[in-house]
């Protein structure tokens, strides 16, 4: 038998199977899909013994050439389940920064147009949130907001709609089939399921008929003819396979992405270029007879206050996070009084951040540091943590100093196969339909044209619906 098919897809994770989610919705009962994903599946009960979602040692599969920048990501069926579930949407300006403060890129669309999409991915997730004139929405959230804590409830009493629940994919009900977050902050393997993931509430897609999934299957390479793609080379059990197809959709992670597709000949200036990642700064509080830690979920609270300053064309943006996973402090009646927030800082991608091929065929991933764009966002922290705690009932606070030869990884890797509507400038386009490749999705975050401080979990998975309905509108 041939090994042809309809269409291939690389990967398992939140892109790919968004994609093959709304493909098969559109998809005729005679078409067949191939998967093919480079880890295993893996029984939940080894997950929740070994508190972790995959046995695949990602750092052997690439060559960090700039060891002081780590990447944190995961290989294994579903993705590796390296979210948390925190699903909150951009901002609506940070769709339109180079528009708004002359920075960075505009993506090919605004925060209106893809909306839509949001809301989609939002309803199949089953996320938890309330709706504030700072995100605009044309849908409910399908499940209720967990519960804010003391700090949360002090934050939004004095910024208003500039802080909200933070939306995410633990759930506040069981309406969706899932048990209800228990709030007990072990969320990167959720031992009651009650956050959403590929590989618990995503599986009925990878068990349709017309869908063959192939794990174990490391692809190497496109076959490309005439800017047509037709195979794919992989290693399936230590043999050489090739796969053929009409269309295909690459969604491996925003370092194994490009390396594929540059492994395959495909020759575009951005392509492996403007890799980037946002970093974090951690603020611990003491509070003054305030008792906290009386939230519904990890993360309660999300403050927007400072990711549109009038200073963003010099000064990177950020959003706020509260924690409610308790640290408690040690001191006798005091024990709660405490709380933890994270700044979330956006970065400006440059070209010279990358992803090519090594001498011993892996990828070589190249990050020399900030850019001073991120830079003056750190700098600005002192400053925005003094008028956030303003008028507050604080006792004192630290701010957990950075460490320059330690830049520390967010898990949200993105910018290697960015959007665009140049194809000098950019690899796919509005649909992440490759510029020079036109059967060819390319999906995830490395598609995105900006690095903003917002999780990138929702928004990949919404571009993927929107990339697959295209191919049918």
């Amino acid at each position: 038998m041939e090994n042809a098919y309809s269409v291939i897809i690389v990967g398992t994770g939140f892109g790919s199977s968004f994609f093959l989610h709304e493909y098969l919705k559109h998809a005729k009962a005679h078409e067949t899909v191939l998967v093919l994903d480079r880890g295993e599946k893996i029984p939940y009960d080894w997950k929740y013994k070994n508190r972790a979602n995959t046995d695949f040692d990602i750092n052997s599969a690439y060559n960090n050439l700039t060891p002081q920048k780590p990447w944190v990501q995961s290989i294994g069926f579903g993705g590796g389940g390296c979210w948390n579930g925190n699903a909150n949407r951009m901002h609506p300006s940070d769709f339109q920064t180079k528009t708004l403060h002359g920075i960075g890129e505009d993506w090919p669309f605004t925060y209106e147009e893809f909306e839509p999409f949001l809301a989609d991915a939002e309803a199949i997730m089953g996320i938890a949130g309330e709706g504030n004139s700072s995100y605009p929405r044309s849908a409910p959230y399908p499940m209720q907001a967990h519960k804010f804590n003391a700090f949360d409830r002090l934050l939004k009493k004095k910024y208003g709609d500039e802080y909200s629940h933070m939306p995410s994919a633990r759930a506040s009900d069981s309406k969706h089939g899932r048990s209800v977050c228990c709030n007990n902050g072990v969320c990167t393997v959720c031992p009651i399921g009650a956050k959403f993931q590929v590989d618990l509430h995503m599986t009925s897609i990878y068990d349709d008929p017309r869908v063959t999934l192939k794990t174990g299957c490391n692809v190497q390479a496109l076959s490309v003819t005439n800017d047509i793609a037709t195979g794919v080379h992989c290693i399936e059990n230590g043999e050489e396979t090739f796969y053929k197809a009409d269309f295909f959709a690459v969604g491996a992670h925003a370092i194994f992405t490009p390396f594929i597709l540059l492994n395959s000949g495909i020759e575009q200036e951005a392509l492996g270029r403007y890799l980037s990642e946002q970093t974090k700064v951690d603020v611990w509080i003491n509070l003054a007879n305030v008792e906290n830690y009386d939230g519904g979920q990890r993360v309660t609270g999300l403050g927007s206050m400072f990711v549109n300053e009038d200073n963003r064309a010099t000064t990177a943006g950020c959003v706020i996070y509260n924690y409610n996973i308790p640290r408690l402090r040690a001191e006798f009646g005091k024990w709660r009084q405490t709380a933890r927030i994270k700044f979330v800082l956006e970065d400006l991608p440059s070209a010279d951040k990358r992803v090519t091929v090594g001498d011993n065929g892996k990828p070589n991933v190249y990050y020399p540091g900030y850019s001073d764009y991120m830079q003056k966002g750190l700098d600005a922290v002192p400053e925005r943590v003094e008028g956030l705690l303003d008028g507050l009932p604080i006792e004192d606070y630290f701010i957990q100093p950075h460490n320059p030869k330690r830049l520390p990884s967010t898990a949200h890797i993105q910018g290697t196969t960015r959007m665009g509507n140049d194809p000098q400038t950019s690899v796919v386009d509005s649909n992440l339909i490759n510029h020079s490749v036109r059967n060819l999705a390319v999906l995830g975050s490395g598609a995105f044209p900006t690095c903003a401080a917002a999780n990138p979990t929702l928004i990949l998975s919404a571009l993927s619906i929107k990339s697959a309905r295209s191919l049918f509108v």
